[in-house]
């Protein structure tokens, strides 16, 4: 079963290779990203509907990785995903950031020799900042914004703005709440 996998990744990605080509050469922009969304499809554990992944994005052990419908990952993100990573709904993570799930044993004799692997959970309507860092076993609630350049070194509660190295909650949280009409989690306006 697994060489049957194998072999089907490996064929979906000389189709995507072809076509990337064959999109540069025609300027098709759309084409390309179809069809690098498709592939991302086929090799993550599940990819919602209307989530782009943008090109260049690593992602580590993509079979551990869930990400939520109408995300977008932005350009040079990278994804250690053995240790289970789940993304929520309408979740955004700007450029350069690093999401991991795995990490070693500080308390280890030879550190390279130790895994450790604790799941992340990135909650619905989340925006994570440029260059921002996500460790092992963290959860970040919704609604919540992590600031550019933050490293999260503990959980977030819902609605929380985290700034800084280490990454500290804001003393304002984030009014967010639920659009009965639309059924998506929206942000209040804080201006009148």
């Amino acid at each position: 079963m697994q060489l049957i996998m194998e072999g089907t990744a490996r064929l979906l990605e000389g189709i995507f290779r072809v076509a990337v080509h064959v999109g540069r050469i025609l300027r098709l922009g759309f084409v390309r990203r179809l069809v690098r969304n498709a592939w991302w499809k086929a090799r993550l554990q599940a990819m919602g509907d209307e989530s782009t992944i943008y090109p260049f994005v690593m992602i580590h052990e993509p079979e551990h990785v869930r990400i939520g419908a109408r995300c977008a990952i932005a350009e040079f993100v990278h994804i250690w995903g053995s240790g289970g990573i789940t993304i929520g709904n309408d979740v955004l993570i700007a450029s350069h950031a690093a999401i991991t799930s795995v990490t070693h044993d500080p308390k280890a004799r030879c550190f390279r020799e130790t895994t450790v692997r604790k799941a992340v959970e990135i909650g619905d309507n989340v925006w994570i900042g440029a260059g921002a860092i996500i460790l092992p076993g963290i959860s970040i609630g919704m609604g919540s914004i992590i600031g550019a350049g933050a490293v999260v070194t503990k959980s977030v509660p819902p609605g929380t703005l985290i700034v800084g190295v280490p990454g500290k909650a804001n003393t304002e949280h984030l009014p967010v709440g639920k659009d009965l009409h639309k059924g998506i989690w929206v942000r209040r306006s804080t201006q009148h």
